[in-house]
């Protein structure tokens, strides 16, 4: 924990005395609180976490989740009520002057608490350190990870036997979500995509009770959470037969993905990774069809603040966890995706999703 806050302040552009991370309700969760406290169980709403520059951190607990509170590293101060809450804030921010916010992961209701509590205090908006300091995993979080992207890749082989012509879009994605918590997941990364037929062509369709039928590509994009962090994987499939002109769409999309595989590595940029799969899209029959960037960063978040973009100047470097999802789509037809969670390693990256990639007929 220590180490991800010192993180933390490394990457601020201008010092703080403090900073303060705070947890509200679902969907305004901050899982910057949950990456700089370790804490791995409980909602913790409404719950602050005040980090220093030496690495100190007190967390602001309800009684709720103390228990899972005091699993941490962290000073822990618990309270039952929102006036107990408002003292506990008070003697924490007492002498800082300069305070630290996430402007993604705070309400304006919570601006006003904190400066109820600290008057005169001077906010100053860290996200981008947050965000930063998220980006590279430490041994832990890389670990975590790889056991989410077992499970993950582990029911991606199993799909040909868990989905069948004549299963709608709703059924399928709900055999993933079981099978994935049935091997030891907490929850799926985000609702499952299930998309069948024209569907495909979609990249973020919904599932509906559009049924599989022969012919039909069919896309399976999801993934599941480890100890609050995520796994993201895609396959595509073909039900009952092999159409020539999906199969040359999958042909593309594996060869493509490839090749922004081996471009991955410390010291090149993100917009070069997304050029080694993009070029080899437009060089062939289907030309602007990747309509998305290649691939995007991985950890508490399933999309945790990067991407592999055209427009992407970040630098990588080891411990730097990204998907790597090129795809083809043509509208009326169907769209073919292939996903994996890679690490970036000291000679290049290690794909952490090992399902396999051969072309499979439903």
């Amino acid at each position: 924990m220590k180490d991800r806050v010192l993180r933390i302040f490394s990457k601020l552009t201008e010092p703080v005395d403090a900073i303060l991370l705070v947890n509200g309700e679902e969907p305004i969760a901050d899982a910057s609180f949950f990456h700089a406290t370790g804490v791995t169980s409980g909602l913790f709403e409404h719950c602050p976490a005040i980090l220093y520059p030496d690495g100190k951190v007190v967390l602001i607990s309800t009684r709720l989740e103390e228990t899972s509170a005091r699993s941490t590293d962290a000073e822990v101060l618990p309270y039952f009520t929102a006036a107990e809450r408002a003292e506990l804030l008070r003697s924490s921010l007492k002498g800082v002057t300069r305070l630290g916010i996430n402007s993604l992961g705070i309400t304006y209701h919570w601006v006003r608490d904190i400066e109820a509590a600290a008057p005169g205090v001077k906010l100053t908006d860290v996200e981008r350190a947050v965000t930063a300091a998220r980006l590279i995993k430490d041994a832990g979080e890389i670990e975590t990870m790889r056991e989410a992207c077992r499970i993950a890749s582990r029911v991606a082989d199993r799909i040909p036997e868990l989905v069948s012509v004549g299963m709608s879009e709703y059924e399928a994605a709900a055999e993933i979500g079981y099978h994935m918590q049935k091997l030891g997941a907490s929850s799926v990364s985000f609702e499952t995509i299930a998309a069948f037929g024209e569907a495909s062509a979609e990249p973020h369709h919904s599932p509906d009770d559009r049924k599989l039928k022969e012919g039909d590509a069919a896309l399976f994009d999801f993934g599941c959470k480890v100890r609050r962090y995520c796994s993201d994987i895609t396959r595509t499939f073909l039900a009952g037969r092999v159409d020539d002109r999906l199969q040359r769409m999958y042909e593309v999309v594996l060869e493509a993905q490839a090749r922004a595989k081996d471009a991955m590595r410390p010291g090149v940029t993100a917009r070069e990774v997304d050029a080694a799969a993009r070029s080899y899209i437009d060089s062939t029959e289907f030309k602007g069809s990747l309509i998305h960037s290649t691939g995007h960063s991985l950890g508490i978040n399933v999309h945790d603040g990067f991407r592999l973009a055209p427009n992407a100047d970040l630098v990588l470097e080891e411990n730097m966890v990204f998907t790597i999802e090129p795809g083809v789509y043509v509208p009326g037809v169907g769209g073919i995706r292939i996903e994996d969670d890679a690490v970036v390693t000291r000679q290049g990256c290690e794909l952490l999703t090992d399902a396999a990639k051969e072309l499979k007929v439903i």
